[in-house]
């Protein structure tokens, strides 16, 4: 999703008198400030409409220039004052109401910024990027159907404006159209030619619908963004060129599930004939250890060996021609360390007092993108089922939550040395080696243990990310999990009804037939 950023510009029209009614030196400087805003330099511009602003402190437009220079300098901040106090003198003023409800926006002070853009949308509704940022706030705020409705009126306004045909994509996918949502990306692509932007929102749509073979392509369009991790990697990419006998270097690229996800790509590379070498986030080094088929892993910042060719970790599925019916198979292919396994297997025995449950549930409830927690207090019924006891995968984010619904929700805690050395993910692994289900939102906790073969449950809202795809109940990538998925948007209690309901049973039929005693 993306605003319009359209420059401003200042005049002397907006002063709400003649301009002849000023001295000649004022109308002088205001024409200067306005001239120093028109060629960039925003900084000289402010200091010439605060000066005058001071001199004449009962005129809205000085406030305003003052305002929209300073915004436009990169200090908005420090222009929100001046905003408003152009607004205090002259509240129809459209140019204002923009700068302020896009900082406000910024700030992701939305109640605000949506007064300021309603107003603005009011007053003046072909002003360039007005409904596209009302439309945004709708967005942020979780009202898709406003905010589809608003883009709609955007493009009547603006047809022409690829970004209005993208952010109705957005609002489109965020609905569960995504035909609907890939037709408007394609539309913004047909004006915007090319756009890296576009492409890589074409092909998260195109992939969340199961369209691989032209997904995997457009989402190439990612690793051409300037806010996109990039690496100026020595030798030639590999574009498919025969690997028998030639030495790959794969480097990871996004998160730190997306490493235990596509990492099984070693094996398929390494039967092309390559020597397979994987670049991986330094903490995740031990844990990718058992992975198979590697020649070499190295943390990024350790040197590396020579090689032929490199690749993206995320480009592999469109080199590889990647489709949900062929997806590499072969789980588990990340496993425990034996030892440390064996430790969690003793220490959990000691915390359950040598009486074991009928089901151990590790959970996983916080992760770090909007939307995708699960409200710890939504476990609360499943901690107080028969035979379930409950554990906590959680780090760092979240566990603020267990401590405030410690009386609440029983979770059994791991304690302060929970993987809490240099190298993540160690005890995870071993803890949930151990554990006869993985309960998990959307993070890298449950790709850890798909990846480990484990029975793994995901809890998605309804906009999940195109790696679950859409209404599918199962993952391509992992045999062992299940997805269980929001019916309505922000709806956890009525998922969460589902998730506990099953788990109810799993450790009923346990129970009858001894499992646990």
């Amino acid at each position: 999703m993306r605003s319009s950023v359209r420059g401003q510009a200042l005049g002397s029209e907006a002063l709400g008198v003649a301009i002849s009614e000023f001295s000649p030196a004022f109308v002088e400087a205001f024409n200067g400030g306005a001239a120093l805003f028109r060629d960039g330099r925003f900084d000289e511009a402010a200091a010439t409409f605060s000066r005058l602003a001071d001199e004449h402190p009962d005129i809205a437009n000085l406030h305003g220039n003052l305002g929209l220079s300073l915004r436009a300098a990169g200090r908005p901040d420090e222009a929100m004052e001046p905003l408003r106090q152009a607004l205090r003198l002259r509240p129809a003023y459209p140019d204002v109401l923009n700068a302020l409800g896009s900082i406000l926006l910024d700030r992701r002070n939305l109640d605000h910024a949506l007064v300021a853009c309603r107003e603005l949308a009011r007053l003046q509704p072909d002003y360039p990027g007005a409904l596209l940022t009302l439309g945004n706030l709708f967005m942020f705020t979780g009202d898709g159907e406003r905010a589809r409705a608003v883009y709609r009126l955007a493009l009547a306004v603006e047809p022409d404006v690829a970004v209005n045909h993208n952010n109705l994509g957005a609002v489109s996918l965020s609905l569960g159209s995504p035909h609907d949502a890939a037709l408007n990306y394609r539309r913004a692509l047909a004006i915007a030619v090319g756009k890296p932007e576009y492409r890589k929102n074409l092909g998260t749509c195109l992939l969340m619908a199961g369209d691989y073979a032209n997904g995997t392509v457009a989402y190439e369009g990612r690793l051409e963004q300037p806010v996109w991790r990039k690496r100026n990697m020595p030798g030639t990419l590999w574009q498919g060129q025969p690997l028998e006998g030639r030495t790959l270097l794969v480097h990871y690229e996004q998160g730190l599930g997306d490493s235990f996800q596509y990492i099984r790509y070693a094996g398929v590379l390494k039967r092309m004939g390559a020597r397979v070498l994987y670049e991986c986030q330094p903490t995740l080094k031990r844990v990718l250890s058992t992975a198979p088929d590697l020649d070499g892993l190295f943390a990024f910042g350790e040197p590396l060996p020579p090689y032929d060719y490199y690749i993206s970790l995320m480009s592999l599925m469109h080199r590889l021609g990647t489709t949900p019916d062929t997806v590499p198979g072969g789980v588990p292919y990340l496993r425990a360390e034996p030892p440390l396994a064996a430790r969690w297997a003793d220490r959990l025995d000691r915390l359950e007092g040598g009486s074991r449950p009928a089901l151990r549930v590790g959970i996983n409830w916080h992760g770090n993108e909007t939307g995708k927690s699960i409200p710890l207090e939504c476990f609360e019924a499943m901690a107080r089922l028969p035979g379930v006891r409950l554990y906590s995968l959680q780090k760092v984010s979240g566990l603020d939550h267990l401590a405030r619904l410690r009386d609440r929700v029983a979770v059994t805690e791991l304690g302060a040395d929970f993987d809490a050395g240099p190298d993540a993910f160690l005890d995870t692994a071993a803890v949930m080696a151990n554990l006869d289900l993985i309960v998990s939102c959307d993070t890298s906790v449950c790709h850890l243990a798909g990846a480990m073969g484990r029975p793994t449950w995901v809890v998605l809202k309804w906009f999940a990310d195109w790696r679950w795809m859409r209404d599918r109940l199962d993952s391509p990538w992992y045999p062992t999990m299940r997805l269980f998925r929001q019916a309505r948007s922000n709806d956890w209690a009525e998922v969460m009804g589902r998730v506990t309901a099953d788990v109810a049973a799993e450790a009923a039929a346990r129970v009858a037939g001894g499992a646990g005693r």
